[in-house]
């Protein structure tokens, strides 16, 4: 454990030295998680394909290289600054707010005391690290569900192409509008799972294959049925606020609705 002191803990580097609550890093997420569904914004991500191509960590730090990269109150400071998100991703994949939370700190300390990623990427990394948490937390649930998968196949060709930013981030606007409740009710683990990395991080589904230790095939099934349950809850919020809108237009005298 990096606490040193009784009353205030002190997390020391060799890059700095800061001094957390008597709570340790569980302390900077304090104030309660949101309990009823709101929109969270979420900045475009970065394909988690780039990653092979890219180093979100440094070898060492020494002169001109250490500058890019986060400090640990940095990495204190995203996580606090975006737990509102943090907190989302990871309840959306094991499905109870207190493990939820957890993983969150977990994230976090697992990033203070490792090497520290690029400042550029620290959001990036933050995401992924809280992600990964989830569903190490969830693993023996999410794995359970592989054998529902076992018969079934994807026929949508839509689904197996790599996703872009704008796609990806209306997406996940659109998921975090809705009562977590509802979805967590309407989708499995596996699922859940699928659809966060896929939209958050925009994982491939090879990537998913391999965060999740299961089968490509089944990540294609579960990811089918993710999209299928995004394409459709997004057809019904449509006809919703349609009809609202009809619903609005006045209407004459003889019972008609009015307008040209």
């Amino acid at each position: 454990m990096p606490w040193t002191s009784a009353n205030d803990f002190t997390y020391c580097s060799r890059k700095t030295q800061v001094i957390l609550p008597a709570s340790g890093i569980a302390g900077l997420f304090a104030v309660p998680p949101p309990t009823v569904p709101g929109r969270v914004d979420v900045c475009p991500s970065r394909s988690i394909n780039e990653e092979q191509n890219m180093s979100w960590f440094h070898a060492r730090t020494n002169g001109a290289e250490s500058r890019d990269h986060a400090s640990v109150s940095e990495v204190l400071a995203c996580f606090r600054d975006e737990r509102d998100l943090m907190f989302r991703l990871a309840l959306l994949i094991v499905g109870d707010a207190t493990t939820a939370e957890q993983c969150v700190v977990n994230a976090c300390e697992t990033t203070v005391q490792g090497r520290s990623p690029f400042r550029d990427w620290l959001t990036e990394w933050a995401k992924s690290a809280t992600i990964m948490s989830a569903i190490s937390k969830a693993a023996n649930t999410i794995r359970c569900c592989e054998p529902a998968y076992a018969n079934l196949y994807c026929m949508h060709s839509e689904h197996l192409s790599q996703r872009s930013n704008a796609e990806c981030e209306r997406d996940m606007s659109f998921v975090f509008g809705i009562d977590p409740s509802a979805l967590i009710a309407e989708l499995d683990p596996l699922a859940r799972a699928v659809l966060v990395l896929r939209t958050a991080i925009r994982a491939s589904i090879q990537d998913c294959a391999l965060r999740l230790n299961v089968s490509r095939s089944t990540v294609l099934t579960a990811n089918c049925r993710a999209m299928t349950w995004l394409h459709n809850r997004r057809l019904e919020q449509r006809t919703v606020v349609e009809q609202g809108s009809l619903n609005n237009v006045p209407s004459n005298a003889d019972g008609s609705q009015g307008g040209l």
